[in-house]
């Protein structure tokens, strides 16, 4: 998806006081709920178990046991102050934005979903899910040489897109590199995120993307209906630590934190079906509108590291590389893992896939 189509949250307009008709939907005890099931799950996620339905007060004390004497949780007391403390956003499925310190702060400017969009690719796979990997390297796609049009999000960027198999995953953690980027041309535009996608076709997006006319990363989230970008922002190259992306499993509104100072929810069109058969991605890409395979001139480094992932049917965390990984050729396209084109994608520091950066450039130039 090129520059051209990504309008930005951040020129929301409309009243800083929000509808009668929402005032009671999204009011301060609605964000509070959402704080309280974000403490919930940094708490879930270290191990510690707690009562879902307790107050933040008694999550807060709970942390304040003995649980935070081990090692292992030597960092959560200061990711609960933080996620106490944090400005909610909320995004719902009709484009309404609200504020946990603003209220309702204007409709996210609605961007046309594309069938064959890098950051909206669909996966119709009901009853194809037959075929898997067990790394990012698809020999037989490199074999065929596929053009664009024959992989799912082809003709909209260059890109290393690994994805894990539809068996119920719900949440991602770890260390994100925002690229390096050199050399962009005309309408080319770096991304680097998280996706989950449901067997029906549905999918939702948290990660970076890279603002060409200031030349930084920022963070968003995206459903079908529009975006909402994060307040802050990255320089190429920086380590952005504690990125997380889930969907809860209760509400099903999805969550994306990076280092707990800032949270965004999402409203999702998933339901308990669709979790319990998710699909899972990481996606480096280049976008750009009609992408022929050859067009692209700029260069994108970034990294994923110690990624950990979450099933909906447990509370915890384990490393990504102890899954397995899709790829289906549906007779018309390819899905899943795959390297597109493969001549534009090179991967380096690759051990155990505890740390993947990714190189999308066109080599052959």
């Amino acid at each position: 998806m090129g520059l051209a189509t990504i309008l930005m949250c951040s020129s929301l307009s409309g009243s800083l006081a929000y509808a009668e008709s929402k005032s009671s939907t999204y009011d301060a005890s609605f964000f509070e709920n959402l704080k309280q099931r974000a403490i919930v799950h940094e708490l879930q996620e270290h191990k510690i178990a707690v009562n879902p339905k307790a107050s933040i007060a008694d999550l807060l004390n709970t942390a304040d046991s003995t649980s935070l004497k081990s090692k292992n949780n030597s960092d959560l007391q200061q990711n609960l102050e933080k996620l106490n403390k944090s400005e909610y956003i909320y995004l719902t499925l009709d484009g309404e934005v609200y504020s946990s310190e603003k209220g309702y702060v204007g409709m996210a400017d609605k961007v046309e979903p594309k069938e064959d969009s890098v950051t909206d690719a669909t996966y119709k796979v009901e009853g194809l899910l037959n075929e898997t990997v067990n790394n990012h390297n698809i020999s037989v796609a490199s074999k065929n040489n596929p053009t664009p049009s024959q992989v799912n999000g082809g003709t909209s960027g260059a890109f290393s897109r690994i994805q894990l198999n539809f068996n119920g995953f719900d949440g991602v953690n770890g260390r994100v590199q925002v690229p390096f980027v050199y050399n962009l041309g005309v309408e080319e535009q770096p991304w680097i995120y998280f996706g989950f996608d449901s067997p029906r076709g549905k999918v939702i997006e948290g990660g970076f993307a890279y603002q060409t006319g200031r030349k930084v990363w920022q963070g968003y989230i995206r459903n079908s209906n529009g975006f909402d970008y994060s307040l802050g922002t990255w320089p190429s190259g920086q380590t952005v630590r504690n990125v997380k992306f889930y969907i809860d499993k209760n509400t099903y509104d999805s969550y994306l934190s990076m280092e707990n100072s800032e949270v965004i929810v999402m409203q999702t069109p998933f339901n308990s079906s669709d979790l319990s058969s998710m699909s899972l991605k990481r996606v480096i890409s280049i976008a750009k509108d009609n992408f022929n395979g050859n067009n692209i001139y700029g260069q994108s480094d970034g990294a994923f590291m110690d990624l950990v992932v979450s099933k909906t049917n447990s509370d915890y965390y384990y490393p990504w590389e102890n899954y397995s990984e899709y790829s289906l050729w549906d007779g018309a396209q390819w899905h899943g893992t795959i390297d597109w084109p493969t001549y534009y994608v090179q991967y380096f520091d690759n051990q155990d896939n505890r740390r993947l950066t990714a190189t999308i450039k066109n080599r052959n130039r």
